[in-house]
C-alpha cells in the first residue's frame, strides 16, 4: 500500500508539508468492509482493505488469565477493554497498557504494553486516575477530595493533596486530562453545596480560584493541553452539548460554544502553532458530521474533513503532535465514504489517512470503539465486537480489544 507507506514517512518525519507534497488527495473512496474472521488471542492479521496489522490482545471469554506475574489470578471477561477515545491506555514509555474496563476479576488488567501479556491486575481504590506524563509507573488519581499519586506496580499510594470541604472531584468526569506536561489538572466537584470547577498545578502544589457554575449541568471539564484554560462542556440553561472556556483565574474566554456539539465528543490538543484546539465532530450546521478543529481563545472553526459523520476524536498521541486519530462507528447506509473506520486526520487539513476497519457494531455503549492512539502515534487501539449480533438483551458480546499497528516501512 505505497499510499499507506508514505504518509507512515510522514509521520515519522512529523511534517505535514512533506505528506503534502506525497500525497495530497483526500481518499472519498467507499470501501466496503470485508468479512474475515475474529482473530485468535494475540493473534496478528491484515486488514485487507488498508494494509495495517490488527492485534487482538483480549482472550476468549472464561479462558484463564496467565501472566509474567504467578499471582495474577482471574478469567477474561466479554467485556475486556479499555476506558475511553480520551484516556490513554498506555504509560509514558509505552511499557504498560491498562484495560480498565474488564468486567471481572481482576477489574484493572495491566498488560505488557509492547506484547500484550498480562502482567498483574488491580482493583480501583479511587474515584480516577490518569498516567503520569513522565513516571511510567504512576497515575495521578482523585479519590472524594483527595488527589495523589498512585504506583500501579507496588500499588502504594502517595498523596499529593486534601482539598478540605470539597466533595465528589472528579478529572471529568471520565474526559478530563491533565496539561500535556502534566503540569495542570482541572478537578470538578462540589463546594459549599455549588458546583465548581478549579485548576490545580501539581509542580507547585498551588491551588487556582474556583470557577462557580450555577445552574450549568457539567458533562465534563478539562485543562487545555498547554495548561492555560479550563475547558467545560455540558448543558447549560437546557441547551447540551456547549462549551465555555475559561483562564485559570475563572473568566470566559469569549462567548460559549451555543451551538449543539460544535465540536462534539473532542479531544484538547495543539495545533501547529501552539494555539489550544478542541478536535472533534460538529453536529451542527454547516459543518455536520465533519471533523473540526476548534480554537479554544477565540471559537475559530476550521473544517478538517470532506464527508462522513465522526464518532469519537483523540490526540493522545502526545509524542506525535499535529494529527488527530478518529473513530467512525456508523455502517451507513449514509455519510459515506468512512464507513466503520479508524482514520488519522491533519490538524493543517487536506490530509485523512484510511487506517482500519473496526467490525464492530454498536449494540450498547460498551460496544463502543473509542479507538485512542499511542503516544507515539504508532499504534491505535480500539474495542470491537467483531459484528457480534446483539442478543436479546441488545448487546453484542464479547467485546475484545485490538491494535492496528502501521507499517514500519
Amino acid at each position: 500500500n505505497h499510499s499507506l507507506c508514505r504518509w507512515v514517512l510522514c509521520v515519522s518525519l512529523l511534517t505535514v508539508s512533506a505528506c503534502e507534497a506525497a500525497d495530497p488527495v483526500t481518499d472519498l473512496q467507499l470501501r466496503s468492509i470485508p468479512e474475515i474472521p475474529v482473530p485468535g488471542y494475540l493473534e496478528s492479521i491484515l486488514d485487507p482493505t488498508f494494509g495495517t496489522t490488527i492485534t487482538r490482545i483480549t482472550g476468549v471469554p472464561g479462558d484463564s488469565i496467565i501472566g509474567a506475574n504467578p499471582s495474577l489470578e482471574g478469567v477474561w471477561s466479554d467485556i475486556a477493554r479499555h476506558g475511553y477515545s480520551k484516556r490513554s491506555p498506555w504509560n509514558c514509555d509505552q511499557s504498560l497498557l491498562l484495560l480498565g474496563r474488564h468486567k471481572g476479576t481482576p477489574p484493572m488488567l495491566f498488560l505488557d504494553g509492547q506484547t500484550y501479556e498480562p502482567v498483574f491486575g488491580r482493583r480501583a481504590s479511587f474515584t480516577e486516575a490518569r498516567w503520569h506524563v513522565s513516571r511510567p509507573s504512576h497515575m495521578v488519581f482523585i479519590h472524594h477530595n483527595t488527589l495523589g499519586l498512585w504506583n500501579v506496580r507496588t500499588d502504594a499510594i502517595d498523596t499529593l493533596q486534601v482539598f478540605d470541604g470539597y466533595a465528589d472531584l472528579h478529572i471529568g468526569p471520565w474526559e478530563g486530562n491533565l496539561s500535556t506536561d502534566g503540569r495542570m489538572i482541572v478537578l470538578v466537584g462540589t463546594h459549599d453545596q455549588q458546583t465548581v470547577a478549579f485548576a490545580y498545578n501539581l509542580h507547585s502544589k498551588t491551588q487556582h480560584p474556583d470557577l462557580l457554575l450555577p445552574g450549568v449541568d457539567v458533562d465534563w471539564a478539562s485543562a487545555s493541553a498547554s495548561g492555560k484554560y479550563i475547558v467545560v462542556n455540558g448543558d447549560w440553561e437546557g441547551h447540551n452539548d456547549q462549551t465555555q472556556v475559561y483562564d485559570l483565574a475563572g473568566q470566559p474566554m469569549g462567548a460559549r460554544w451555543r451551538s449543539y456539539g460544535r465540536p462534539s465528543h473532542y479531544d484538547l490538543t495543539l495545533d501547529g502553532e501552539g494555539e489550544d484546539v478542541a478536535v472533534g465532530v460538529s453536529k451542527s450546521a454547516p459543518d455536520e458530521g465533519r471533523v473540526i478543529m476548534r480554537r479554544l481563545r477565540d471559537g475559530r472553526v476550521t473544517v478538517l474533513t470532506d464527508g462522513g459523520y465522526a464518532s469519537h476524536a483523540s490526540t493522545r498521541n502526545v509524542g506525535l503532535p499535529g494529527w488527530a486519530f478518529v473513530t467512525y462507528q456508523n455502517l451507513g447506509p449514509t455519510f459515506p465514504p468512512y464507513w466503520n473506520e479508524i482514520v488519522a486526520v491533519a490538524l493543517a487539513g487536506g490530509m485523512v489517512k484510511r487506517l482500519a476497519h473496526l467490525h464492530a457494531v454498536r449494540t450498547d455503549y460498551e460496544a463502543e470503539s473509542h479507538a485512542v492512539p499511542s503516544p507515539d502515534g504508532r499504534r491505535v487501539l480500539f474495542a470491537s465486537n467483531w459484528a457480534t449480533p446483539a442478543d436479546s438483551a441488545g448487546d453484542g458480546r464479547p467485546v475484545a480489544t485490538y491494535v492496528v499497528r502501521l507499517p514500519d516501512h
